[in-house]
């Protein structure tokens, strides 16, 4: 289908990002966009701002990211796959209602222009009304959830998980400013803060509790954050259930709620074939290595993206710089993701050996096909973010409809007979779709970003799978947990080395796309 037909009806937006002013090389006018040589230095305020934005969620992530990513790996020496498997099934149980009952109203407050004191009140009051009614139809429905995985042991676990919307929908609704205002230093420090007090909870827990200190740890990371909200983003709400302005709010957000809802909707049934044909414990293996595969796009996604989209927005009515900022935010991706995808895959079979122990044998499998799955969404990564700031609901719809038809097929045609490994080719090929579909919805001007960057993605693939090889040597050269540490820093480092020294010879830009966030990367 053409999905760009999706959109009956085109936005203002629409008619003005479709054609843009295109340079001969977009990636020649950085400079300019970023108001390097142009007159006026506030030309450039929302492109600095969102450079330190991005330092600031660097630094979230570089803290944040790496102790759960290390908490996981602690989790997984202290708790089995079935454990994992029983948290899996509450996580999906809760994903799955929550997405059911999104309203947009985060998304909405950071696109819109006007905002006042009701909009707050309202979202708040909203978000407030649909905490307490998941908590309380989960906790109702827990043991006819763990019926329909099989495992009776998940009722607890789906119970403890239900309070976790509720402490989530308490937040200062003022966080939202700080978003659309790029000030995401506030924003780094309460998430950091949270990810401390969830990750060190659940591993002096786990001993004890078992797969429960995974969700407790969630509860006590959640309510930390709703306290530090108060703190970094004041705020007094009020229960205020307005028809008028909810109606304003929920116009953008429907198509994200139409989105939330096909995703988890696919997630719920790819678990539960999964658990069906595979069981609890073959679950477990799928979610750790799931959880493992996903680090380098949701950091990415995280540092990246977050910002992207309060730029987009922003920049919305000026294509030559949103063109500008799209082409950056897909070169610096690739840069981030390929050689993160790259060391996973480099370093799995030593990280199950030597690091996940007996009990996970099978798992470097599924974790390097899952991996190479989201490195095929690189260019999807940045249209969703695009098509949301645009406001083109119905075509990132019909993109994100068309990515998990696909997946369900795929699984169900592909578990049974081939197991763990079936489910990974089968996000690799829904991967590869949704990567079309996202560039059949996007702009014109995507399929000139795309045909910019081909030569630096094909460069930074080759540098990435040696950098994947040199890890793998490292950590196959030096013995124990130590090895798998000493790969990735060989890895790494082999990167970031051929990248300074075939950047500017082969003129793959990006310093060049970096420095529209980071200035002093043009320099020199």
């Amino acid at each position: 289908m053409d999905i760009k037909a999706a959109d009956s009806a085109a936005t203002p937006q629409d008619s003005i990002a479709s054609t843009p002013p295109t340079p001969a090389n977009p990636m020649d006018d950085i400079g300019a966009a970023a108001g390097v040589s142009v007159g006026s230095s506030a030309a450039a305020n929302d492109e600095k701002r969102a450079g330190q934005a991005l330092l600031w969620k660097a630094a979230q992530l570089g803290t944040s990211k790496v102790v759960y990513l290390l908490g996981t790996l602690v989790l997984g020496r202290l708790l089995t796959p079935n454990d994992f498997g029983l948290v899996a099934i509450a996580t999906v149980a809760i994903t799955t209602v929550m997405t059911a009952t999104e309203t947009g109203m985060t998304n909405a407050l950071v696109q819109a222009t006007t905002r006042e004191r009701e909009h707050y009140d309202v979202a708040w009051t909203i978000g407030l009304i649909r905490g307490s009614l998941v908590c309380a139809v989960l906790c109702l429905a827990a043991p006819f959830v763990a019926q329909l995985f099989g495992d009776p042991r998940a009722t607890p676990l789906v119970r403890m998980m239900a309070f976790l919307p509720l402490l989530n929908s308490i937040n200062s609704p003022r966080m939202t400013d700080l978003m659309r205002e790029l000030k995401f230093s506030r924003i780094a420090v309460v998430a950091m803060l949270a990810v401390l007090v969830e990750v060190g909870l659940s591993i002096s827990m786990a001993a004890r509790l078992g797969g429960a200190a995974i969700i407790l740890g969630k509860l006590a990371g959640a309510a930390t954050t709703a306290v530090a909200s108060y703190i970094v983003a004041p705020y007094s709400p009020r229960f205020r259930p307005s028809y008028a302005s909810a109606k304003q709010l929920i116009a953008f957000g429907r198509w994200l709620f139409a989105i939330g809802l096909t995703a988890v909707t696919a997630d719920f049934f790819t678990k539960v074939l999964v658990a069906r044909q595979l069981s609890v414990s073959g679950l477990g293996l799928f979610s750790l290595g799931d959880r493992l595969a996903e680090t380098p796009t949701q950091m990415a996604n995280e540092s990246i993206g977050a910002v992207a989209f309060p730029l987009y927005a922003r920049l919305k009515s000026d294509p030559p710089r949103l063109q500008t900022a799209v082409q950056a935010h897909l070169t610096g991706l690739m840069f981030l993701l390929l050689p993160a995808t790259a060391l996973i895959i480099g370093i799995a079979r030593p990280l199950e050996q030597r690091v996940l122990g007996a009990a996970w044998v099978g798992a470097s499998p599924i974790i390097v096909l899952l991996a190479l799955g989201y490195a095929f969404e690189v260019s999807f990564n940045v249209t969703y973010f695009l098509l949301q700031a645009l406001g083109w609901g119905a075509r990132l719809f019909a993109a994100e409809l068309t990515q998990y038809i696909v997946l369900v097929a795929s699984v169900s045609l592909l578990a049974g007979p081939y197991g763990l490994m079936g489910i990974g080719v089968a996000r690799i090929i829904t991967a590869i779709v949704v990567a079309f579909a996202g560039a059949k919805a996007a702009p014109p001007m995507f399929g000139t970003i795309l045909r910019g960057t081909f030569r630096t993605a094909v460069a930074l693939v080759t540098i990435s799978s040696l950098a994947g090889v040199t890890a793998w040597f490292g950590a196959s050269v030096v013995p124990g947990t130590v090895g798998v540490a000493v790969g990735l820093a060989m890895g790494g480092a082999a990167y970031f080395l051929l990248v300074l020294l075939t950047d500017q010879p082969l003129k793959l830009g990006v310093r060049q796309a970096l420095s529209l966030f980071f200035p002093i990367l043009a320099k020199g």
